[in-house]
């Protein structure tokens, strides 16, 4: 991708996993020190749960809780730990189709944005979500919440459009560029054809897309105001090899360590 696009560089937090009891000191510093981000995998996984809220005052006492600290996940909370990131301004980074696809659990998300929290959506990676379709994500997040709070209104499609795009935006300290289609930011959009295949009447032009689209009416997908993907088909000259190199490299790697589907 062309260096004028690069958005900025974060690091992923470890403190999840790390055994090291600095481990939040020490990405705080790395933070401070070199201006980026955190985007921290944390409280996703269902085992463990009281381990890993133990370690959230790691986080808490090393003064991370700030707009540059991003949960992703975030799953097995409390109320408590909801509270203090409200306070301290950290956002969330909310992955539906992954959580599901894991057996993860469910983020309390409509409680969040309730309380403030600055809550985006992204798709994970491929290994964990399959198929990266944002529709499919956005559908997810609708019908986990739905049915979790048994309230039609706890997430709307209006609320997952927009963390879904100007959302993750904000999270990621980058909306002054992307998120939205504004005069002085870069033109990332996508053109979607309702009429192939038809979906019908368009009813509501945002709950038509977020309900009713699929990467089946994709049409063209721009970067910065450059064709990247037409009909499904990436315009990049590198394409084709690395597809190529992804059937055949990544199978042989995913045998070395024996990798499940």
């Amino acid at each position: 991708m062309d260096s004028a696009l690069a958005l900025g560089a974060s690091i992923m937090g470890q403190v999840q996993w790390s055994p090291r009891p600095e481990a939040a000191e020490l990405e705080v510093e790395a933070m401070r020190r070199f201006g980026v981000t955190n985007q921290a995998h944390f409280l996703e996984s269902p085992e463990a749960v009281p381990v890993q809220q133990a370690k959230f005052a790691l986080y808490q006492d090393a003064g991370a809780l700030g707009p540059d600290m991003m949960f992703g996940h975030f799953i097995q909370t409390t109320p408590e730990i909801i509270a203090a990131t409200a306070e301290g301004g950290a956002s969330m980074s909310w992955q539906p189709a992954s959580n599901g696809r894991l057996a993860s659990g469910v983020a309390l998300v409509p409680e969040m944005l309730d309380l403030g929290i600055r809550v985006g959506m992204g798709l994970d990676d491929q290994a964990c979500t399959d198929l990266a379709d944002p529709w499919g994500n956005m559908r997810a997040g609708i019908f986990m919440q739905r049915a979790r709070k048994k309230d039609p209104l706890s997430m709307t499609p209006e609320t997952v459009l927009r963390l879904h795009t100007l959302g993750g935006a904000e999270i990621l300290g980058v909306a002054d560029r992307v998120g939205s289609l504004e005069v002085g930011k870069f033109a990332d959009f996508v053109v979607v054809d309702p009429r192939t295949p038809d979906v019908g009447p368009l009813w509501h032009p945002v709950r038509t897309y977020v309900l009713s689209m699929s990467l089946r009416n994709l049409r063209q997908v721009y970067v910065g105001g450059v064709l990247a993907s037409q009909d499904g088909v990436s315009t990049n000259p590198l394409a084709t090899e690395a597809s190529a190199r992804i059937h055949t490299d990544l199978p042989a790697r995913a045998a070395e360590f024996g990798h499940p589907r």
